[in-house]
């Protein structure tokens, strides 16, 4: 038994180290041009070792993607599972603890690969979509429900209207912050976007 955590251990500290390389590597060199036997050289590995990990690049990117955005994921599913009973305030801290994420440096350096590569290799947007967005609006839209069954909410498509939350924390303030135009938005830029996103969304949505 010992033998087998010894040896899970070791595998999930050799994923951390090819991660954290080929996380380096696709933000420096962009997708097309990232070469796995660098990846296995910064990382410290064999290229076996990594296909032994990772079925592909596509996989190997998707994981990395996956993982710098895993504490956010982690952190948001804790308060949609854990809701204070106030609606207005739950609402808030989800948003500003999802655009703290999305707005963050590394984050935006991402998206901005992925656009990038987005004409030659558009399965790579729709696997990080699948991934990462849809799942989120899925547990977005089972939080929104448990309102919308104590009468507090009035929606028809909870999908569409978890959609429209997300899309109104990101505001002007993001495109700002992608353009370059805010190199990094402020704890208040990001709580006074939310906070309008969350006014409109009870407007709109508010049984």
């Amino acid at each position: 038994m010992a033998e087998t955590s010894g040896r899970a251990a070791l595998s999930r500290a050799k994923q951390q180290q090819i991660l954290e390389g080929a996380q380096a590597l696709f933000l420096e060199a962009g997708y097309e041009r990232a070469c796995l036997d660098v990846v296995a050289s910064r990382a410290g590995v064999s290229k076996a070792t990594i296909y032994s990990h990772f079925q592909d690049k596509k996989a190997l990117f998707v994981a990395c993607a996956s993982a710098q955005s895993a504490s956010m994921r982690e952190d948001v599913l804790k308060l949609l599972q854990a809701s204070s009973g106030d609606l207005e305030r739950d609402l808030l801290q989800i948003g500003e603890t999802a655009m703290r994420y999305v707005l963050s440096r590394p984050a935006i350096a991402l998206r901005r690969v992925i656009v990038g590569e987005a004409s030659r290799f558009p399965e790579l947007g729709q696997a990080l979509w699948e991934d990462g967005a849809c799942s989120m609006r899925t547990s977005f839209a089972d939080f929104l429900r448990r309102w919308a069954d104590a009468g507090a909410l009035g929606i028809d498509d909870l999908s569409s209207a978890a959609g429209h939350f997300f899309a109104l924390c990101r505001g002007e303030l993001y495109f700002q912050v992608e353009l370059g135009v805010v190199p990094e938005p402020s704890d208040e830029q990001i709580r006074q976007t939310v906070r309008g996103a969350v006014d409109v969304f009870l407007r709109a949505y508010r049984a």
